[in-house]
């Protein structure tokens, strides 16, 4: 039985790409594959013609046999009871007189032997490695063993990475970073993360990846260069055998000295920390502060068109805008006292009841001492002096301001 260590796999996609029977989906938020059901596959026990059985493969001495599915295209009728029975949803009809069936393991481990993280493995005879993703305390932005793809650098929104040379750290700067969590859901490596959350990675497809064999010179700099071996090299041919589905992070392209190598990755829309919980329409919103007044912990700002500044109901000389609190949890990560976390809440959203997250706040725990104020990016969080409510400006998605907006330009999301 093929087992996958979640937290380690970098969504690379090179075990989809190898998997012979497409028994493999890699996505953004999970690994849907074929398990065999734990040894007794409901396939072939429901299929009536016995085109799918069981069968057992002595893969080490010391250790049990491992079920694998053996298909017989002959014998296939496409009932499609297969297709109905799979727990995991990996077994499908394809309509191919040769190949009728597909989304079986056949344990061929071709899956264990390419995954550059050591991510797959076999219970008892390869373990999957380890990966304890050790991001508690560590701060809005905290950037681990960086590879220096530098693949983050021209997708944040606000030029806030920067890398002195391909092959070196990024370094961030947090007075300009919004904590919109891009970078972390971008970075090939699972090396960047952005108030101590673990991101759902963003979908990529490489459209093409190209050796121009007559400006290679056989260096081999991308061999050494690519930090999850897909590359290797081509006998004596002073070439490079180039990987179908590897990460993306076109640090051999990079650093190819004579420009042999090209890439061309087509990344999937990001998730940025706001596009969940609180849902605004500009173009319906009329700036007159009604969210903003409501709002129990002044998580919302509006400048209203005669330039009022909502809810501290001051004047100022600035444009109609609203502003809120998009919960990133930057304030929450930097909170020693655990004053501040990032809790959830359920919300119905077109009738399916969801977890959104939520900032909570335990004054008996604050010190005030200002951290919280520093790490917003937003300028949203600050000291009140009040004891009973010290710091304010963060949104708990209570839904008041909801309630209170005349125009709907505001709803649950």
């Amino acid at each position: 039985m093929i087992v996958f260590n979640e937290d380690g796999c970098i969504r690379c996609g090179a075990c989809e790409g190898t998997c012979p029977t497409s028994a493999i989906d890699v996505t953004p938020t999970y690994i849907q594959h074929c398990d065999t059901c734990g040894g007794e596959p409901k396939c072939a026990e429901v299929c009536p013609e016995g085109a799918l059985k069981v069968e057992y493969l002595s893969i080490d001495e010391d250790s049990m046999d491992q079920p694998r599915l053996i298909f017989n295209s002959t014998l296939c009728n496409a009932c499609g009871k297969c297709e109905e029975a799979c727990p995991q949803q990996t077994c499908k009809l394809t309509g191919n007189d040769l190949m009728g069936v597909e989304g079986f393991c056949v344990m061929c481990q071709k899956c264990v032997d390419i995954c550059p993280a050591d991510a797959i493995g076999i219970p008892g005879i390869i373990e999957p490695k380890e990966c304890e993703i050790d991001i508690e305390g560590k701060g809005a932005v905290y950037i681990a063993d960086c590879k220096g793809c530098g693949t983050c650098v021209d997708e944040c929104p606000v030029q806030a990475i920067s890398i002195d040379s391909i092959g070196e750290k990024i370094t961030i700067n947090e007075d300009v970073c919004i904590k919109c969590g891009v970078c972390s859901q971008t970075c090939p490596w699972n090396e960047l993360y952005i108030s101590e959350k673990v991101p759902v990675k963003r979908t990529k497809e490489i459209k093409a990846f190209d050796l121009e064999t007559s400006k290679c010179i056989g260096c081999n700099t991308c061999v050494e260069a690519c930090p999850g071996d897909f590359i290797k090299t081509e006998g004596n041919t002073l070439t490079v055998l180039l990987p179908e589905v590897c990460a993306a992070c076109s640090l051999c392209v990079n650093l190819c000295p004579t420009d042999a190598l090209s890439i061309d990755v087509e990344w999937g829309t990001p998730a940025p920390a706001d596009d969940e919980g609180l849902g605004y329409d500009a173009e319906k919103c009329d700036f007159i502060g009604a969210c903003a007044n409501k709002c129990p912990t002044q998580a919302i700002r509006v400048v209203t068109k005669t330039g009022m500044l909502c809810p501290d109901m001051v004047q100022v000389d600035e444009e109609p805008s609203f502003t809120s609190c998009i919960r990133c949890g930057a304030c929450a990560a930097v909170c020693s006292e655990d004053a501040l976390i990032v809790g959830s809440i359920e919300k119905v959203i077109d009738g399916e009841t969801v977890l959104r997250d939520r900032i909570e706040f335990n004054p008996s725990k604050c010190t005030e001492c200002g951290d919280c104020v520093n790490a917003c990016a937003y300028n949203m969080i600050k000291l009140t002096g009040d004891k009973k409510l010290p710091v304010a400006g963060f949104c708990t998605l209570c839904g008041q301001c909801i309630e209170a907006c005349p125009q709907d330009a505001l709803c649950d999301k």
